[in-house]
């Protein structure tokens, strides 16, 4: 119901893990594709992540959408006539973005980008500084997106707030350029207006806070840390395999004259081991 009272739509979904942020997505796209207000769209998604959605989408909304992933773009693109852009052959897309954020690729899509662009896993694409480059292409490739006014354009993530202000603030940006000049501190009455601003574009909800929703009560698995882990047995020829290779590393993790940061990659390697083999009876 917000992002249908917005045109163009600029809704940041922030709900908690495992409450349905996917689902809530692909609804808003399902009505508007419904409606006739688009005719094509795309999802943005680590690769990980690009056959869920294209499964969800299947499945629970009836939408035939094409993955877009590096090992699969050359058969997509023969599929398209000549000078085709493969975005104008397949309306509905899942393209991985580290992918597409690549110079060569990301201007092809910028030109023939559709009308609505849903961004999971949004908070990879907050600006993370000059160091960091590969934030730095998502970044850019969500600009190129949101400067077109009129184009929808949906972040989704549980984890919208990594403690670094100025990431935080990178993604407001994208779905208006006036939150750029929001106060640091929105506390107060006197910055209600700013919050109710904000409140408009930004939904978080935790699982408490729809447990009971409209008397409904959602059953949300319960984690239970006083249960003992469950321990098992090694294979004799497998124990003797990790007792050769925790002597192995046990016996490298100094070498002289090497990289103080390798002898600690290898003291990890080690300690990781000795863990293991530690919570495994005899």
């Amino acid at each position: 119901m917000m992002a249908l009272r917005m045109d163009p739509i600029r809704l940041f979904v922030a709900d908690d893990v495992g409450i349905g942020k996917t689902v809530e997505a692909c609804l808003i796209v399902r009505e508007l594709l419904d409606r006739g207000e688009i005719s094509a769209f795309t999802v943005l998604a680590p690769p990980h992540l690009v056959t869920q959605w294209q499964t969800e989408l299947a499945t629970k909304f009836h939408i035939d959408a094409a993955a877009v992933l590096a090992g699969n773009v050359t058969k997509l693109e023969r599929e398209c006539r000549a000078g085709q852009s493969l975005f104008e052959a397949y309306p509905f897309t899942i393209v991985s973005m580290d992918f597409i954020k690549s110079e060569r690729r990301r201007h092809e899509f910028i030109q023939h980008c559709p009308e609505m662009v849903v961004v999971d896993e949004a908070h990879t694409c907050a600006w993370g500084g000059e160091a960091a480059r590969s934030n730095q292409q998502r970044h850019a490739l969500l600009e190129d997106v949101c400067r077109r006014t009129d184009r929808h354009v949906l972040l989704v993530s549980a984890t919208p707030h990594s403690g670094d202000e100025q990431a935080f603030r990178s993604l407001l940006k994208l779905l208006n350029p006036n939150f750029a000049a929001l106060p640091s501190d929105l506390s107060g009455d006197g910055n209600r207006p700013h919050r109710e601003r904000l409140a408009r574009h930004f939904v978080q909800r935790k699982r408490a806070d729809i447990a009971a929703y409209l008397g409904d009560n959602t059953k949300f698995p319960k984690r239970n840390d006083l249960l003992p882990e469950p321990s098992y047995k090694l294979h004799a020829d497998y124990r003797k395999l990790f007792d050769r290779v925790w002597q192995y590393t046990r016996e490298s993790i100094s070498t002289a004259g090497e990289n103080k940061g390798r002898q600690r990659v290898r003291w990890c390697r080690h300690h990781c081991l000795n863990v293991v083999l530690d919570r495994q009876p005899e």
